[in-house]
């Protein structure tokens, strides 16, 4: 086993795992991923801590590609921590993290710090034998515990954004009124659909310069404009895992794929920025969400009319 996979590499191989998706499953190529963190979980480190970034989307491809019954990852030294053992001929899965490096600036002469990724192999539960279960105890800060959360409506309806339903076959975000316009619910044929939709447009409505402040493009085949819809693809993906409901692409979301495939194969690094920022806008969510949601459980607590 490599000790160290090169940034590039690590980042193509990530990003082939998507475009193969993509190719073989068309639109709706986030549904393995999907089913499988719907079935186990979504990814947590042996630390029982939960994975970010890219890590989370890349652990929850590895889950739904082998099969996986738990999402449960550890280090080798991690597990040997715990009384288990790799099994032989396991492969270890590369996830990467950013520590601060101290370098000399050659024009200023002065110390800075910068990012350095690095990478580092992790294996499932599933490839350790003798495992009871236990964690390694961690005094960091608990993060954010993705299973608590309110429904899929309440998702929608407490985020705070302006949302019209009308009779029409076009979803939008309108960034000049701020505000999110999808069909009818009448008129999907199933609620994954709609759901699939809304959160696809609520992704957009984060972006929003007063949230957080993202570049859309200007017209459909651009990079930027590319970018926007597959972090509103991936973000649709990870909020319907976070309320548990299943989602359906928008039928028209299929004339994204081509402008996908092509950044991803160009540009392998671009699946970090756009998983970095599909969470983001989910938390924001979700966060917005669970903040009305509480103003609302103390005003009935404390007996006061909830006017709308």
């Amino acid at each position: 086993m490599r000790g160290e996979l090169k940034q590039q590499e690590l980042m193509k191989n990530i990003a082939d795992n998507v475009v193969g998706m993509m190719k073989e499953h068309g639109a709706d190529w986030a549904k393995p991923w999907r089913k499988a963190v719907g079935a186990t979980g979504e990814p947590l480190s042996a630390k029982k801590r939960h994975y970010t970034g890219i890590n989370r989307m890349n652990l929850g491809l590895v889950i739904a590609l082998q099969g996986y019954s738990s999402p449960v990852f550890g280090t080798f030294k991690q597990w040997k921590s715990l009384g288990a053992k790799v099994k032989k001929g396991s492969s270890g899965i590369p996830v990467v993290f950013y520590s601060q490096i101290k370098i000399k600036d050659k024009q200023s002469d002065e110390d800075r710090m910068v990012p350095m990724l690095k990478a580092f192999y992790v294996f499932n539960a599933d490839q350790v034998e003798g495992w009871d279960g236990s964690w390694i105890k961690d005094q960091a800060p608990e993060d954010q515990a993705w299973e608590d959360a309110i429904d899929a409506d309440a998702l929608i309806e407490a985020c705070g954004a302006t949302f019209h339903h009308t009779q029409g076959n076009s979803a939008y975000y309108n960034r000049g009124s701020d505000s999110v316009t999808v069909p009818l619910r009448s008129q999907f044929k199933d609620a994954s659909g709609y759901y699939g939709t809304a959160f696809h447009e609520l992704v957009h409505w984060t972006g929003h310069k007063s949230r957080l402040d993202r570049e859309f493009g200007n017209r459909f085949g651009d990079a930027k404009y590319a970018m926007e819809e597959l972090v509103a693809e991936l973000g649709s993906v990870m909020l319907s895992i976070i309320s548990k409901v299943d989602v359906d692409p928008a039928p028209d979301h299929a004339k994204y794929l081509n402008s996908w495939i092509r950044m991803l194969g160009d540009h392998p690094n671009a699946i970090i920025k756009a998983t970095s920022s599909a969470q983001k806008a989910s938390e924001y969510i979700l966060q917005s969400s669970k903040a009305a949601y509480r103003l609302i459980l103390a005003s009935n607590k404390s007996g006061e009319e909830i006017k709308g």
